[in-house]
């Protein structure tokens, strides 16, 4: 089991793309919350290997009441792949997902847990 607590701004699946000189481009600040939610996966991960097996995964959200809760999901379930807590986030079979809004001037925050299905 693996349990990680990550604290910032979230950045929303919504806004991963920004609109750009007659296309779109990469978002970095959608890529830098994956990549600081990985980070902190990495290091309550350690040296344990990637899971292999299904997977449940649990959130808690206290996030910007501006964000939509699903729109946070599918980075969070990225950055467990990126971290190597598991080899592909298609492993996730179960998840739950808790959310509470937060008060002006306060960080997002998301708790996850990830378990293994026996």
């Amino acid at each position: 089991m693996i349990i990680a607590s990550w604290t910032g701004k979230a950045v929303s699946e919504n806004d991963r793309l920004l609109p750009g000189r007659g296309r779109w481009r990469a978002n970095p600040a959608y890529k830098a919350f994956k990549e600081s939610v990985a980070w902190v996966l990495r290091i309550e991960q350690e040296d344990m290997p990637s899971i292999e097996e299904p997977v449940s995964v649990r959130l808690f959200l206290e996030l910007n009441p501006k964000i939509d809760a699903q729109n946070v999901l599918k980075p969070v379930f990225d950055a467990l792949q990126l971290a190597g807590v598991i080899k592909n986030d298609r492993q996730i079979r179960i998840f739950s997902c808790y959310r509470e809004d937060w008060g002006a001037g306060k960080d997002d925050r998301i708790g996850i847990i990830v378990q293994e299905i026996s």
